[in-house]
């Protein structure tokens, strides 16, 4: 009876978070936490003798195969955030034995080669093993010896091997139907259900979902009426959960346990997370701080050789990294599907949000706002700038000089200025500029009357009879 009320109440829980009616439910027990919760987002510092580093707790419930939903609560109680952080700590720790007891049978294995070296009149031998070097003290006389501690050691090794092997082949799970590889067993089967998908057609656009799950949530997220207005911007959502979800994303201030920064959303906290850390290409050594501008910069990076044509269109062979690419090719280009025009520059577009943010830029709307100012831009990447004016961050550093920015363009300009020197050179008096927009502006005054670099029609033809002098020469 008790495990019966136990298991109504849980069931009881994620149906008020369903409904709306209770957000404080745990992401991994579904019991309610009665506000004492503990975000995902937030970062642990851990210290032990074999792991030190500070983690998110959805970075560790990655490492731990939770799969990542958005729409699933983003909260733990503190049991199981203890859980976590044991679990996380407990892979750690099997890691660091596996090295280790690998590092010291390495050694072992070594000094029982220098053994079969021996002659068959050596009656006894001792190993000094060292971290540089192993030493074998050899001896003609005979003393009395364990053979049984040898025989488990060689099992030992042998069972390590063994286990070795067994791991190597959990990380090669490759997939019977197109033979890709993958790490692990759980990956393997979330690629396998684009195999097995039935297909799940919306019908009022054309796109294909594998689950009845997901196609209802597109119907109401795209296709339902959208009534419900948020109270601190003028975004319009169709159901009360994409509207709470939205306010929790978007509205919700969040603060960096690290720097102790705040911000407005948990979606710029999460951008600026990225910049505690960085992330290095293997391919060129490259840095990137955004771990979005890492990833496209990997898949770029990643097109030299096999990658350029993994994608290619049959009909003009122009060749994509992505599926992605290709299927908006089909759509625009070819004709393969609906395409959304620019009522002011026609431009087409396979995607309604694409179109959006085009379609910004020729009405200027201010739909972003800031809240701490109430400033109002025209799109998201100028708020995220206008913010950084408010919190002082500047996550773009001069490779040459270490000096940073509030933007890659700034940088750039930097650059320019003070490490490559000016390049743009105009054709009339020879002299260099750093910028086009000063290169313009200084070629105009070569034709206004009232300015002192002002060149008449016979300065022109002399300036054109000099050029083709040197030509000629």
């Amino acid at each position: 009876m008790e495990n019966t009320q136990h298991e109504d109440q849980i069931t009881l829980s994620a149906l008020k978070y369903v409904c709306g009616e209770d957000e404080h439910v745990c992401r991994l027990c579904l019991s309610p936490t009665e506000n004492k919760d503990i975000n995902v987002e937030n970062t642990v510092k851990l210290q032990t003798l074999y792991y030190e580093n500070s983690i998110t707790y959805r970075n560790m419930l990655e490492v731990l195969n939770v799969p990542e939903e958005e729409l699933l609560p983003q909260i733990l109680c503190k049991s199981c955030a203890k859980i976590t952080i044991n679990c996380y700590l407990f892979q750690q720790l099997r890691q660091y034995s596996i090295e280790k007891w690998l590092k010291a049978l390495g050694l072992l294995q070594k000094s029982l080669i220098q053994l079969n070296a021996l002659k068959p009149d050596i009656r006894t031998a001792y190993l000094i093993i060292n971290k540089s070097d192993n030493l074998v003290f050899k001896s003609n006389k005979s003393y009395e010896i364990k053979p049984k501690k040898v025989a488990v050691l060689k099992e030992i090794m042998k069972n390590c091997q063994k286990y070795n092997q067994g791991q190597r082949k959990l990380k090669e799970c490759v997939c019977n139907e197109c033979g890709e590889k993958f790490s692990s067993h759980f990956y393997l089967v979330k690629h396998m259900r684009g195999h097995n998908k039935t297909f799940n057609p919306c019908k009022e656009c054309s796109k294909i979902f594998s689950t009845p799950l997901q196609l209802q949530e597109h119907r109401e997220r795209v296709h339902y009426p959208k009534t419900l207005q948020c109270d601190k911007c003028s975004n319009m959502f169709s159901t009360l959960k994409i509207l709470k979800s939205h306010e929790k994303t978007h509205h919700t201030p969040a603060k960096c346990n690290l720097c102790n920064i705040e911000f407005p959303s948990r979606k710029i906290l999460r951008a600026h997370l990225d910049t505690h850390k960085t992330n290095t290409c293997s391919l060129c050594g490259k840095n990137f701080r955004n771990i979005r501008n890492f990833k496209n910069h990997v898949n770029r990076c990643g097109n030299k050789g096999e990658e350029q044509q993994k994608y290619i269109c049959d009909i003009c062979n122009k060749c994509y990294s992505r599926k992605n690419g290709l299927r908006s090719h089909f759509k625009i280009d070819h004709g393969f599907g609906k395409v959304l025009s620019c009522s002011w520059c026609n431009k087409k577009f396979d995607a309604i949000s694409r179109l959006k943010n085009h379609t910004v830029k020729h009405t200027k709307e201010r739909n972003f706002h800031c809240n701490q100012c109430g400033g109002q831009f025209v799109t998201y990447p100028a708020l995220v700038y206008h913010i950084r004016l408010h919190t002082g961050e500047k996550p773009f550093p001069c490779d040459l000089c270490g000096e940073s920015f509030l933007s890659a363009s700034r940088r750039m300009e930097h650059k320019k200025r003070k490490h490559i020197g000016p390049t743009k050179a105009c054709t009339l008096c020879k002299m260099k500029f750093i910028t086009s927009h000063q290169l313009r502006k200084h070629f105009q005054r070569h034709f206004n009357p009232n300015s002192k670099l002002f060149i008449t029609k016979a300065d022109l033809i002399e300036l054109q009879k000099a050029d083709q002098q040197q030509m000629q020469e």
